[in-house]
């Protein structure tokens, strides 16, 4: 490809379209089923998880062979690679919900952690569906703990 010419964006093909889940927290929303600050605490969840992992795993830069080691910036760590916001988030909301949420056991299997609950909606956009099956929860539970998960998301914290 010539450096002038741009990138096309095609649109997906059916097969694809087929494939593609719509947000379920957003889904959710639209239903009436999720209130707004439900949906806020759920993208700033998400926001954070990203920013958590950014940078975990070697990109084809990064593994390019230089005979030195890659400059990887400031720091080493994950919060060197998260912005201001991202860390506040992470440090004065994210951080201290996760570790309530982790103590907190869901109904169904045993073990089932709540948090982990919550991340599989919000973050890997599991359906209530999939959520309820998997750990063996009675139809509807799911989203009651859903819900109660990201009420709990407090952004009266700093």
């Amino acid at each position: 490809m010539v450096a002038s010419e741009t990138l096309r964006n095609d649109p997906p093909t059916p097969q694809t379209r087929g494939k593609l889940r719509q947000d379920v927290v957003r889904r959710l929303l639209e239903r009436g089923r999720l209130q707004p600050h439900h949906v806020k605490a759920a993208e700033e969840i998400r926001t954070v998880h990203e920013a958590v992992g950014r940078g975990m795993f070697p990109t084809a830069q990064s593994m390019t062979w230089t005979g030195h080691q890659p400059d990887r910036g400031r720091g080493r760590d994950f919060l060197d690679r998260m912005t201001d916001a991202e860390r506040h988030a992470w440090q004065h909301r994210y951080l201290p919900w996760t570790q309530e949420m982790a103590t907190e056991i869901a109904a169904g299997i045993p073990g089932t952690r709540w948090l982990q609950l919550v991340v599989d909606v919000v973050v890997d956009n599991a359906t209530l569906r999939e959520v309820e099956r998997r750990y063996r929860l009675r139809l509807g539970a799911g989203l009651a703990y859903l819900e109660r998960g990201l009420d709990r998301y407090d952004f009266r914290r700093h």
